[in-house]
């Protein structure tokens, strides 16, 4: 009968054995005893078994239980006593909180607008000029393209001796767009001006002021590399000088300013030859923190060296004028 108590604790046995076993177990103290320790043996079996298949429709009738639940009428609640009446809740807000909060808002609505309409013009200048300078890149990296790698160059003296000169070099190769704007768009949106470079010529032959004066315009608001001397003579900028030399920038009106007017006097864009632009604060933004409107001699011509940077508006000159 022993070989039938694993069995029987498993529930494995047929009807007719599953008696003849529960009879003996009634019987022997002994086969209970050996009963009791099989089943202890086999309790770890139990953690492995697997959960038993609900019953069909359980997902059904939980689901028609819980909402026959909600939806049960329940008693009404006795009303509190006297003695228990909650207080009478007070208004959230109150006539005095409604003044109070308009005059805040009157004050500072009447403050904060012109702030929030001049944070944000100065965003839109400054963004939109970043824009142009790129536009403006365009044009230079393509004559780059088919010209060795050289920018426009200005010449030490003569008609092409002017910052300004470069506008209608980029002019005449059809490199401007009517998109390009020689103003900066913080103060102005304008065109080049019609000019080619052979006109400026005859400007030069005729009449040097005026000649200097058109070349001021040419450039509108911005500033033109005014190139380098060094031991082999004068130069241009190249592209393959590296990416972090400025080429282009908001200009300065007179050299004693801390900062472009264009913006203004917060701050100047600056475009680098490697076809990036930068906002800086101050006139040290040229390599090692070079000043890029003024060379090492703190004058506004020609860099003393390749990394000398120099920017000049339209009628600068890379040399003191003849």
């Amino acid at each position: 009968m022993e070989e039938n108590l694993v069995g029987y604790l498993l529930n494995a046995l047929d009807d007719d054995t599953q008696r003849q076993v529960e009879a003996c177990l009634r019987e022997s103290p002994e086969l209970r005893s050996r009963l009791h320790l099989l089943e202890r043996a086999l309790a770890p079996l139990a953690a492995d078994r697997q959960a038993p298949e609900p019953r069909p429709g359980l997902a059904l009738s939980t689901l028609a239980y819980i909402a026959e639940y909600k939806c049960r009428k329940l008693p009404d609640a006795p009303p509190p006593p006297r003695s228990q009446a909650p207080p009478v809740p007070r208004p959230w807000l109150r006539r005095a909180d409604v003044l109070v909060a308009a005059v805040l808002l009157l004050v500072l609505g009447s403050l904060g607008s012109p702030l929030l309409l001049h944070l944000w013009r100065d965003y839109y200048g400054r963004t939109a000029c970043q824009e142009n300078l790129l536009r403006i890149w365009t044009g230079l990296q393509r004559y780059c393209d088919a010209h060795d790698g050289s920018f426009p160059v200005v010449e030490e003296k003569g008609p092409h001796g002017v910052a300004g000169i470069f506008v209608p070099v980029l002019c005449d190769n059809g490199l401007l767009g009517p998109d390009v704007s020689v103003g900066c768009p913080a103060q102005e949106r304008r065109p080049p001006e019609h000019r080619s470079v052979r006109e400026m010529e005859q400007l030069y032959a005729q009449d040097r002021e005026r000649f200097r004066a058109e070349a001021l315009k040419l450039a509108g608001g911005y500033a033109y590399t005014l190139g380098y001397v060094d031991a082999a003579g004068y130069h241009g900028l190249r592209r393959d000088f590296g990416d972090h030399f400025p080429i282009v920038a908001d200009r300065l009106e007179w050299l004693t300013q801390a900062n472009s007017s264009n913006h203004g006097g917060t701050g100047q864009n600056v475009l680098y030859i490697g076809g990036h632009v930068a906002w800086h604060t101050n006139r040290f933004a040229g390599i090692n923190g070079d000043d890029i409107f003024v060379n090492r001699d703190n004058q506004p011509f020609a860099g003393k060296g390749r990394e000398d940077t120099v920017l000049g508006r339209g009628d600068a000159s890379p040399s003191p004028r003849e």
